[in-house]
């Protein structure tokens, strides 16, 4: 099951070559896995001085998609989309394929390290985030549980 994962976020790393873009990895237990993508990312990396930084990264948790409109709606509801209408990264720095981004989720804030490449005109970060950390609860149905960490894929295009 790890590999698969492995592989799903590979493949889409290479598909957001052209584009603002934001995917999240969810891992099932006992088994399975699902997606969580938006195109509607307001952002972007500017390079300055041998490094990238970002700042008000914004995603709309309205935006975001999992390919099945049940599961959107529980999704918002856990976001608590009616009072935090955005996920935001702030203060991303990074440099040599590390950084470090303040990433606030349902008003709750953490740092949270980073990986990055550059594929031409895009930065793209991968975010690991532990769900305990922003207090989710709840989110199993039938004896299917989400896993704690997921990973997040953000793609921004390059400002010099």
């Amino acid at each position: 099951m790890k590999s698969l994962i492995i592989i799903l976020s590979l493949l889409f790393s290479l598909s957001t070559l052209a584009k603002k873009s934001v995917n999240v990895v969810v891992g099932l237990s006992p088994a399975g896995s699902f997606e969580i993508n938006s195109s509607k990312v307001k952002g972007k990396a500017v390079y300055k001085g041998g490094q990238y930084t970002a700042k008000k990264v914004k995603v709309s948790v309205k935006s975001l998609k999992t390919g099945m409109d049940l599961r959107d709606k529980h999704l918002k509801d856990k976001l608590e989309m009616k009072k935090h209408p955005y996920i935001v990264i702030d203060k991303a720095v990074a440099k040599g394929g590390k950084g470090s981004a303040i990433v606030n989720i349902k008003g709750m804030k953490k740092k949270v390290p980073f990986s990055y490449k550059i594929n031409g005109k895009y930065f793209v970060a991968k975010f690991p985030l532990k769900l305990s950390d922003y207090k989710f609860k709840g989110i199993n149905y039938m004896g299917v549980g989400v896993k704690d960490k997921v990973v997040i894929t953000a793609s921004l295009p390059i400002v010099k």
